[in-house]
């Protein structure tokens, strides 16, 4: 499991953390922090107020709430100074971003994480990441930021594609996030093979039924893939990516007033994710 807590520092003028007393609430080892109560006793506009917000966001984002993550993410920001902290953090905001279709700052926090990634010495004086950068910490960022590169950092995405496929991948979650990449980039094939794995590993995984149906879809089988979403909605109904992959398959399917009503299911339990608020292509079969 990766840890969830994070340095900070600031660029471009302004206060440093150091320069400014530490809360009393903020003390301690980072694991044991209270971030709601760090941020209530440091104000808002300083250093250890920013801190909390990131390590609230990063929470939220590992709870799956990219709505939350957001909101604490944009708190953290001061006026005038640029945050850098480690390669997790800048990796959880990029996704974040892209997620919210705010694809210029996603572009930016997943060009920190790669050159954070190999220790570029360009970014040789940000905080050094708590964690070692092993094979589990390559795959969770390569996982997130790979797509973000292939759109926004061309010279860079050949590179990190390498290294994303050479990593190890074992048990049925590794598979599914590898699928989930592969169908991202448009490499459909490769995407269903390790999809296909994952529900072999776990049948009765919501994760893994969404992703090969999504993959199904998006490798133009709607059909073969509606099975697997709608086991996927029986055992998850309130989770947001699944009933968007369900909304999919039905509009591909030309079932469109059906997909409409999915969709607008994805938008009531995740309001600020962008991709459902984009309308589906569907032409209706009588």
């Amino acid at each position: 499991m990766i840890e969830l807590a994070f340095a900070l520092a600031l660029a471009a003028g302004g206060p440093q953390a150091q320069e400014v007393p530490t809360p009393p609430a903020c003390r301690g080892a980072f694991e044991t922090i209270d971030w709601q109560a760090c941020a209530d006793a440091a104000g808002q506009g300083t250093p250890h107020h920013s801190l909390a917000m990131i390590n609230l966001g990063t929470q939220a984002y590992v709870d799956g709430d990219y709505a939350g993550a957001l909101r604490f993410y944009d708190k953290a920001e001061l006026p005038g100074q640029v945050i850098s902290s480690d390669v997790i953090f800048h990796t959880f905001r990029a996704d974040t971003y892209q997620h919210a279709g705010r694809d210029a700052e996603a572009r930016a926090d997943a060009r920190v994480a790669w050159l954070k990634l190999i220790d570029d010495p360009s970014v040789a004086d940000a905080p050094r990441d708590r964690l070692p950068i092993d094979d589990e910490v390559r795959f969770a960022v390569l996982t997130r930021i790979l797509p973000i590169l292939q759109a926004g950092d061309p010279a860079s995405f050949g590179t990190a594609r390498a290294m994303f496929i050479g990593l190890p991948v074992e048990g049925w979650e590794s598979l599914t996030n590898r699928a989930a990449v592969l169908e991202q980039l448009g490499e459909y094939d490769a995407a269903l093979v390790d999809s296909k794995r994952a529900v072999d590993l776990q049948p009765n995984e919501p994760g893994a039924l969404n992703n090969h149906c999504y993959t199904l879809i998006r490798a133009g089988q709607p059909e073969r893939g509606l099975p697997f979403c709608e086991r996927a909605i029986a055992l998850a109904p309130d989770i947001a990516p699944i009933r968007h992959s369900y909304a999919s398959a039905l509009a591909a399917m030309g079932r469109c007033d059906d997909a409409e009503r999915q969709l607008a299911e994805a938008r009531r339990l995740e309001p600020r994710g962008a991709i459902y608020r984009e309308p589906l292509a569907c032409t209706s079969k009588s």
